[in-house]
């Protein structure tokens, strides 16, 4: 098993960031750690990292607020790596075992803060679209937030409709 290291941090995260769309991005994080020659375990680290950070919604918060919440804390701190983030998803569409390493972080924070497998099938589901939506918004993410409400909109239409029969 691998020691867990503190290879990333938020200065040099920042300059990987600029440079995260150019073919250099592979020796650049090597010259960071020699283990991220696999780009799997650069990934885990960055979640890692961003675990570390994040927030958790307040328990008090309703179930659709603590979903909004934590989507949006995640998405929020995401915005300051969002080229690192880009390059992971699209390396994840290459790669499947990288896109498990990811569900596997996303659903290990939304897991402090969410207890039934209906709330967490529920925020991952919006957590896709939202994230496809983050992907072409700006700093302020409005187009991302509301997104998740309109998601929110057509779940509770969905709920009314599947009560009354």
């Amino acid at each position: 098993m691998r020691k867990k290291t503190q290879n990333l941090n938020k200065t040099n995260l920042k300059k990987l960031n600029t440079i995260a769309h150019l073919k250099s991005f592979p020796t650049k994080i090597k010259s960071i750690s020699s283990e991220y020659h696999d780009l799997n375990i650069f990934i885990k680290d960055f979640e890692n990292f961003i675990s570390k950070e994040l927030k958790i919604p307040a328990k008090d918060l309703s179930l659709q607020d603590k979903i909004f919440e934590g989507i949006i804390n995640r998405l929020d701190f995401l915005n300051n790596y969002k080229n690192i983030t880009l390059r992971i998803y699209l390396e994840s569409q290459k790669k499947p075992i990288y896109f498990l390493n990811l569900s596997k972080n996303i659903n290990n924070y939304f897991n402090l803060f969410l207890n039934s497998h209906v709330e967490k099938i529920i925020i991952n589901i919006i957590y896709l679209y939202a994230f496809n939506v983050w992907v072409e918004d700006n700093n302020s993410m409005d187009k991302t937030m509301a997104s998740i409400g309109n998601a929110f909109d057509n779940l509770n239409k969905a709920k009314s409709f599947i009560r009354k029969r």
